[in-house]
């Protein structure tokens, strides 16, 4: 398995310095092979990946389990402060699932994030709830149409 690997930048600072890849290292690659465009944050003991932006899913690998998360925004001021931020969907342990396995499991995270866009009723874009004021209402056009204050 090991061999089949590619090698990712899992340390690009260089701030854990090791002789050899960490659990944590080892199982991130796991999911990067899955999704290798993903965008990684690294903490000692946790690796972020963050894969297609609010459109996809965000990824928490340690060395015993792997999280999948769903992005969201906090609104931290009302309308005026959005914090880019994730919601918990599933967790797994490492050692319980296989490889094929995971992959399934990160296609259904993907299906689950983009099914729950809707489509705004009067400029037709797709928003995640998030962004939407209502069932078929986005927020910009609750504003525009509706005159609705956020």
């Amino acid at each position: 398995m090991r061999d089949n690997l590619r090698h990712f930048n899992l340390d690009p600072e260089e701030k854990y310095p090791s002789d050899g890849l960490r659990h944590v290292e080892l199982n991130a690659e796991r999911v990067l092979v899955l999704l290798p465009k993903s965008i990684v944050e690294r903490t000692r003991d946790c690796i972020q990946l963050n894969c297609d932006g609010e459109e996809g899913i965000v990824v928490l690998v340690t060395a015993e389990a792997i999280e999948l998360r769903l992005p969201t925004v906090e609104w931290t001021m009302g309308t005026y402060g959005p914090a880019a931020s994730s919601r918990f969907w599933k967790r797994i342990q490492v050692s319980e699932i296989t490889d094929q396995e995971l992959g399934t499991l990160l296609k259904e995270a993907l299906k689950e994030r983009q099914g729950e866009f809707r489509s705004c009723r009067y400029c037709g874009k797709p928003y995640p709830p998030e962004h939407m004021h209502s069932k078929d209402l986005c927020q910009g056009c609750a504003e525009k149409y509706l005159g609705v204050i956020h």
